[in-house]
């Protein structure tokens, strides 16, 4: 796993880096601080099984 972005306390989603080949989405909780990768395991795992021609492109 890699970091993805984060969750803020107030429930805001900050997420970066490009989703293309991900098979999966984990959620974990983390000590305050950036760190390289998951220190932790996932709260939640959700696979990513949509095509990559049925998901819409992210706008920036």
């Amino acid at each position: 796993m890699r970091p993805a972005g984060l969750i803020d306390h107030d429930g805001t989603a900050v997420l970066t880096g490009d989703p293309a080949g991900a098979a999966a989405l984990g959620l974990t909780l983390e000590p305050a601080g950036r760190f390289p990768r998951p220190t932790t395991e996932p709260l939640r795992l959700l696979s990513l099984t949509a095509r990559a021609s049925s998901v819409p492109p992210v706008k920036s």
